[in-house]
């Protein structure tokens, strides 16, 4: 019996080093948040138009975006609106399984045939040359097989290109050239406050407790609106752990 209470008590210790260290551990939403800031400038509106063919505009259309981050059941994942898509109504952009490694889950654009909403298309990929680029592994005729985003003009210009799959190559589909509302060329979208969910640039003020902070869009407000206590404790850690870096 001594030996049982002894087993049951070394099993009741490991379980409790294992609670307390997994106290400080970081969250989901908080690694999701971490692997998808490289691509944090995603956020905004912004207002594109759409190009079969470079240069001509046979087949085009004008579109409208916006970014956001979106948090849900634990999990954080950068989501696009688009409005007037060739292809697509909403983009989910997500963190891999392995590091740098990113899923789009692209849902197309509803038919007007009364059917039920597309499921969404599945592609994967990483950051190559500051360009995200992802590929479906079961590509559709006639629809985009790799997708490839990237931001010129110090972020105001974001250039989306869809491509479809030629045996065991590519080919341009179309590309759709969008600007940042309310920047011009000349604009940084660099510097500035900063959002306390992810470290973005901060242009919607909310407060707390009588003090004012900034956050980047809709769903970090969002978050910070239902429990800013947390998201001020793990903005402060973030901020001791970025001087701790620094100090090294």
């Amino acid at each position: 019996m001594a030996r049982r209470n002894r087993g049951v008590a070394a099993w009741l210790g490991l379980f409790l080093v294992l609670l307390a260290g997994g106290a400080d551990s970081p969250t989901p939403a908080s690694n999701d948040k971490k692997a998808l800031a490289p691509l944090q400038t995603y956020v905004g509106e912004w207002r594109g138009v759409g190009q079969i063919k470079r240069g001509s505009s046979q087949g085009a259309w004008t579109e409208e975006s916006e970014w956001a981050w979106h948090f849900e059941k634990g999990r954080g994942e950068l989501l696009g609106q688009l409005v007037g898509d060739k292809y697509y109504s909403q983009l989910q952009l997500q963190a891999g399984e392995k590091p740098g490694s990113f899923v789009l889950l692209a849902t197309p654009v509803a038919q007007d045939n009364g059917d039920a909403k597309p499921a969404p298309e599945k592609f994967t990929g990483t950051v190559v040359d500051s360009v995200l680029v992802v590929e479906t592994k079961e590509p559709i005729v006639d629809r985009p097989a790799r997708i490839s985003l990237r931001l010129v003009a110090g972020g105001d210009r974001m250039v989306v290109l869809y491509e479809k799959r030629l045996g065991e190559t590519y080919s341009r589909l179309a590309e759709v050239g969008s600007t940042r509302k309310g920047s011009s060329f000349a604009q940084n979208v660099v510097g500035g406050p900063e959002c306390v969910v992810t470290g973005g640039l901060g242009t919607i003020m909310v407060e707390h407790k009588g003090r004012k902070y900034f956050v980047c869009c809709g769903g970090c407000r969002d978050l910070f609106i239902d429990d800013p206590d947390a998201v001020l404790e793990e903005y402060h850690q973030r901020k001791v752990a970025e001087r701790a870096e620094k100090n090294k």
